[in-house]
């Protein structure tokens, strides 16, 4: 008798690795029917096709399945400019060459000084305790601090906001609790009245800070409304400091997993060229995407009519040995082209 291939995001044998389930899908059900009604894809080539297809949609409107108890916060969401993440082309298109435009070399160099300062500095903090909790006392303050600082924002808000920030990344989850809906419901007004605060303060009187390029930036005489800066500076602050805060966490345990690898890291230099690129693939701190279908696609010998919803199982994707051959599920901290993992999407949605 064949087992039936699932998948449960919240089983807790997925939680702990959703490696193994990945590889069943991936061979026996690579375009498979979740509980929830929507498509989960698992080999890479599928993933990397939905994601770079033009003809699909991350807007809300097209995303109609949402629990009753999760509605009052699409409905705040309705209210508000979107995220650039909840665009389509041409409103995403017009609004990404905005912000890219604030990336410049110069701005670049800025932002790595503040990080190294900031990671030395805690770093110098940390050194005469005896242990650490790698994740409350380093990899949740770092990328915080840094999106903070490189804002231009007085040291003093920093708790505050990271309270309310961490309130809004549960919106990035597929499932919330009542109860979470309720403290992101809080945590975006408290967000919103601060920035707005914080972008009145930044109008008159600009800094040399990546809130002021922001306000600043032109493109061929457009420029971001208010609700466009307050949505972006939001965005920074929740998809910025939780991902990051996974990536440190999830590439510590894969390098103390592999002592070799570790060894390698230590003694060479050179693999820095590679290392951020592999932990990403190997473990991506972010686990699926999702995208509703504009017009038919082919999946897998699949035909996937318009207006399925398709969830692309970036972490699948990441160790499907079809692309990556036979170590597609070991850590090698040297892997030439561990730069193609889709741990930051693809296309136009591809992470800045």
């Amino acid at each position: 008798m064949t087992e039936e291939v699932s998948w449960n995001p919240l089983d807790p044998g997925f939680v702990a690795d959703p490696y193994p389930h990945y590889g069943k899908l991936r061979d026996d059900d690579p375009v498979h029917r979740t509980l929830i009604g929507a498509l989960l894809v698992t080999r890479y080539d599928d993933v990397h096709d939905v994601l770079r297809n033009p003809n699909t949609s991350v807007r809300r409107e097209h995303h109609d399945d949402v629990p009753e108890h999760m509605k009052p916060l699409t409905e705040r969401y309705e209210e508000r400019t979107p995220s650039i993440l909840g665009l389509d082309p041409p409103d995403h298109t017009r609004l990404r060459k905005l912000v890219q435009r604030t990336f410049t070399p110069r701005a670049i160099g800025r932002m790595r000084d503040q990080t190294t300062s900031i990671v030395d500095g805690l770093l110098d903090d940390l050194a005469d305790r005896s242990e650490i909790d790698l994740i409350a006392d380093y990899a949740f303050v770092v990328p915080f601090a840094v999106i903070h600082s490189m804002l231009g924002l007085p040291d003093a808000d920093m708790v505050r906001v990271r309270t309310w920030s961490q309130a809004l990344v549960q919106t990035l989850e597929p499932f919330m609790t009542p109860e979470q809906v309720d403290e992101a419901l809080e945590g975006g007004t408290r967000m919103d009245e601060y920035l707005r605060e914080a972008l009145a303060w930044k109008r008159s009187e600009p800094g040399d800070d990546l809130f002021t390029e922001l306000i600043a930036v032109e493109e061929e005489g457009d420029s971001m409304s208010e609700p466009e800066l307050l949505s972006m500076v939001s965005l920074l602050f929740v998809a910025g400091h939780e991902t990051t805060v996974n990536l440190i966490g999830n590439g510590t345990c894969a390098l103390l997993a592999h002592p070799d690898e570790l060894a390698r890291v230590r003694d060479d230099p050179s693999v820095d060229e590679t290392l951020a690129d592999e932990l990403l693939r190997y473990d991506s701190p972010v686990q699926n995407s999702g995208r509703r279908l504009l017009e038919p696609m082919v999946l897998s010998g699949v035909e996937v009519p318009a207006g399925e919803m398709v969830m692309t199982a970036l972490g699948a994707a990441n160790r499907d040995p079809r692309f990556w051959g036979d170590t597609a599920d070991k850590l090698d901290v040297t892997r030439p082209d561990a730069a193609r993992h889709v741990s930051f999407g693809s296309g136009v949605h591809h992470c800045l």
